[in-house]
């Protein structure tokens, strides 16, 4: 009998560790399919901290009760006096430009919570430049500050973006990063995150968003298991590649909607622009990537 009863219990043990081993299978995708976001929900892990040394928050310049709780808007450094952004950050609900006055930069702020001593790098903004050509709707919706203060060479936190030297082609992959929606209406994200999207030709952009052909950068997440999108508050936020600014957050049409593309300003067509900006209202500043092609010793401090 005693025998009978102990098989009886090892028979209930084996049952209940084969029930628990299933549930952890379970878990786990289910896991991992959680982990499938978008950018109003997107992937915070390792390449987080080195993608977010490239982007700043703008901010208005007084923080309502606590800081980083008035970032409006995201950018990205090109050099060390100047951030590219999208235009829309630097007009008001009348389309007047904004006074420079007003805003904030931070830098090196992965979350844009937190004030770390040290690494942080907060400056105000002495100027701002939108394109003589712009509209709300054309291919230019974008703008550049120039800083009061110069990032910092040597904050291993924050890095420049690169120029581009050929425009994005359909099959290139990007990350997009900021510190946007979690979800439609919802709270801006605590850490900036980022989504992965491809960028696809012209005609089927046109074709997905309903629109007529389009000349901005048309990318989309590929993946039919995440609705992998720029939300509220990712206006300005770099798609990037290997450290090369390919395109700007400008035009969202909807939030997190599955298998839509977004749109982004194309910065290579508009290189000269931005160059010759930065070129003649740059003053002593560091020579960086993004002027390589027009400037030696790109890594050098030297006066213009």
């Amino acid at each position: 009998m005693c025998s009978q009863n102990l098989l009886l219990l090892l028979g209930i043990l084996l049952l209940l560790l084969s029930n628990c081993r299933g549930n952890t299978a379970r878990n786990a995708s289910l896991a991992s399919l959680n982990r499938e976001k978008r950018l109003s929900d997107g992937d915070f892990d390792d390449d987080s901290l080195p993608l977010s040394s490239f982007c700043v928050s703008i901010r208005s310049r007084t923080a309502d009760e606590f800081f980083g709780d008035n970032h409006f808007c995201s950018g990205v450094i090109l050099a060390p006096m100047f951030v590219l952004t999208s235009a829309h950050c630097l007009i008001n609900k009348r389309r007047v430009l904004i006074s420079s006055r007003i805003l904030l930069v931070v830098a090196a702020t992965l979350n844009r919570l937190k004030y770390i001593p040290g690494r942080t790098f907060v400056t105000p903004v002495s100027h701002i430049w939108l394109p003589d050509s712009f509209t709300m709707r054309n291919n230019q919706p974008f703008g550049l500050l120039k800083v009061q203060k110069p990032f910092p060479n040597d904050n291993e936190h924050i890095a420049i973006a690169r120029l581009p030297d050929n425009p994005p082609l359909p099959g290139l992959k990007c990350k997009v990063m900021g510190w946007g929606r979690m979800f439609k209406g919802g709270p801006l994200a605590s850490y900036m995150l980022y989504i992965d999207v491809e960028v696809i030709d012209s005609e089927r952009c046109a074709r997905m968003l309903s629109v007529p052909d389009t000349e901005f950068v048309c990318a989309v997440d590929n993946d039919n298991r995440t609705s992998q999108q720029p939300c509220g508050g990712d206006w300005g936020a770099p798609m990037m590649n290997n450290g090369t600014v390919y395109g700007i957050v400008s035009i969202l049409d909807g939030c997190g909607v599955r298998n839509l593309p977004s749109l982004y300003t194309n910065v290579y067509s508009n290189v000269n622009w931005i160059t010759e900006k930065m070129v003649s209202n740059a003053g002593a500043i560091l020579l960086v990537p993004a002027l390589s092609r027009y400037i030696t010793h790109s890594y050098m401090w030297r006066l213009f």
